[in-house]
Order: C-alpha cells, then structure tokens, then sequence
C-alpha cells in the first residue's frame, strides 16, 4: 500500500490579506510591486507576508497580470501531466482521456506554461522518484490523469506540489478533482428515453468502468429505476468481461428494449449494435442503444456528451488557481468540480432524425 504523506499547509495570499486588514486583490497588488498602492499599506503587507512565510510567485503572478490584460504570454513555465500507465499509446488510445489532454495542453499554453507528460508506470519510476524528477525541473504544478483501465495508487511526496486530478476521484488520497457528473448523466438519459415510450430500460457496461467512477454508473441507474418503476425490474448488467453471448441472454431474458452503456470496452469499440443487428433485432426501431459518453466510436449514436475537452481546460484552471494560492500538499477539505454534460439525438433510438 502507497503510504500518504502528510502535507504542509503553505501560506496563502488569503491569510496574508486578512493580517494586513485589505482585500486580496491589494494584497496581490502588493506582493508584485505595483505602485498604485499606498507606501503604508505595502509595508504592511509585506510585514504580513513575512510573518506567515508566504512567498509570491511571480511566474503566477505575471500569468494572472497578463490574462487580466489580454497580453500574449511566452513560454513561463512547465506543468506535469502525470499518467499511470508506462505506454503514452495505451492512453492516448481512450477517447475521452486524449480529449482531456488536447484541452489542458491548449489551455497551458494560453497561460504560457507547456505540458510535460511523465508515466508513471514507466521502468524504475517510483512516486518519489518522479517527485525528486519535478522538483529538479522547477515543476510545482501537477495534473494527474484518469486511470484507463482500473483504479490506481498513486505515491508522490504530495506536500511539494498542487495536484488536480483529471477525469476521475482516486480512492485515496482524496485530492481536488475535475470530473464528469456521472450520475446526472444517466438520469439526463433516462428522462429522455422514457419520454419516447421506452419502458425496459438497463445498464450494461463492463465492472470495472463502474468501479473507476467510484460506482456513479450504477448509482444513476439505481436512482432512475427508483423514479421510473417499469426501470426497477431490469438489473444492471455489470460483467467482468462484455461478450456477446452475456449481452445478448441479458437482453432476452429481461425484455429491454433500450440499453444505457458506454461507447468502450477497454479501448475497443462497444459492438452492441452489430449484436443486435446479428441476433435479428433492429437497432431504434425495436430496441434503442444509448451511449452516456459520447465519442468518434460511435458519432451516429444517441446520448450524453460528456464535454471531455472542458473537463481539461477546467483542471488547468483549478490548477492555476491553487498554484496561484500557494496550495501545496493534499487539502483537508477536497473539492470537486462536476462538468455537466448535455444530450445529444443520433440515429439509435425511436424518433431520431
């Protein structure tokens, strides 16, 4: 087991402020020598700033200067991308995660920061090896990857950097993450289908993609089948493995005419609806087949577009908000930050165009 550092609370611009008795904004005005501001009320910030040991970042700040302003950055600086899975392949090869990476690296660049990946699972890579690695790069900002496959533990000295975690919460430690609202996506489905006459309505994805959203999946699922009472004879369909012969018993025995499931089974393409069409049954008119994440997979199906993109950019700009704050370590109070997601129609259930 990855045993979790303990982290130390840095200083923030915040306690800074509330010493000196001014507001954050004239705090920061302060800290970067701005001289609009008061001879009086700059010493007494950095007299506050000396007594908490809080230290400006001026990379930071020159990023939140220059945004503020509309000016072009050049390059300032590197953020971690960190992966873990030792092939950049492997995960390049999930939609959703390469999507996550295209927006972050994007919005880095805005900032004036590149990204830098580092696996790892990579040979002879340790949580404190890669920690002795950053540190000697001058990298202090860190946004750590979805697992692909399963749930992972992750060791790093976490009291040197500002993590965000991208795309899913890891189990332990808790640490301020950018997600998908899972949930509020299936029930988005279910209200949807429901109104186009489908009653019979199951899950049926893989185990361990339920287990990487910490059970989300089937959590919507249970809600819906809790609101929509035709729903609630159906049981989600959770195999090890997604197979034709599982899949298509399930669909028989319960009679399900509509089937909410994901556009991937680990890294290959759902095939559902080459099943169906195998076993007789039409896709849409007899049975409806609906993604709850979106992707080129599958661009003619109906469903949930998960706005993998967003989630990217939104973790860069946490990131740089911690940063900014002088967050380090793991925080006492974690926070999540849930991307909705919205429907889209295709061409796989009743009354798509």
């Amino acid at each position: 087991m990855n045993t979790v550092v303990q982290p130390r609370t840095a200083p923030t611009l915040q306690a800074v402020a509330r010493l000196a008795g001014v507001s954050v904004s004239t705090a920061s005005r302060c800290m970067s020598g701005a001289t609009t501001v008061a001879e009086a009320t700059r010493r007494r910030v950095l007299d506050a700033a000396e007594k908490t040991g809080y230290q400006y970042n001026t990379l930071v700040g020159q990023v939140m200067s220059a945004t503020r302003r509309g000016v072009a950055l050049n390059h300032l600086g590197t953020v971690a991308f960190v992966t873990p899975v030792a092939s950049a392949r492997e995960w390049r090869l999930t939609p959703t995660l390469a999507r996550n990476w295209e927006a972050a690296t994007e919005r880095a660049k805005a900032f004036g920061f590149q990204i830098t990946e580092f696996a790892l699972s990579s040979r002879g890579m340790t949580g404190r090896r890669l920690g002795e690695i950053l540190k000697a790069r001058g990298i202090s900002g860190v946004l750590l990857a979805a697992f692909p496959m399963e749930p992972f533990e992750v060791s790093l000295p976490w009291e040197d950097f500002a993590v965000v975690q991208v795309g899913h919460r890891m189990p332990a430690p808790r640490i301020d993450c950018v997600v998908s609202d899972h949930t509020e996506a299936v029930v988005m489905a279910g209200r949807v289908i429901t109104g186009r006459g489908y009653r019979r309505i199951g899950l049926a994805i893989e185990r361990y993609q339920d287990g990487i959203t910490g059970g989300r999946w089937s959590l919507g699922f249970a809600g819906l089948r809790s609101t929509v009472r035709s729903v609630g004879s159906v049981p989600p369909l959770l195999p090890e493995t997604m197979t034709r012969e599982v899949f298509l018993k399930w669909v028989a025995a319960h009679k399900v005419d509509c089937v909410l499931t994901l556009s991937t089974f680990r890294n290959e393409p759902n095939r559902m609806d080459a099943w169906l069409t195998s076993a007789g049954r039409r896709v849409a008119k007899e049975i409806g087949l609906v993604s709850l994440d979106l992707t080129p997979v599958h661009s003619d199906w109906s469903g949930v577009e998960q706005h993998s993109d967003e989630i990217g950019r939104a973790a860069v700009d946490m990131l740089f908000s911690k940063l900014h704050a002088g967050e380090r370590g793991i925080p006492k109070l974690p926070r999540t930050l849930q991307v909705h997601g919205h429907w889209r129609d295709g061409l796989t259930l009743r009354g798509d165009a």
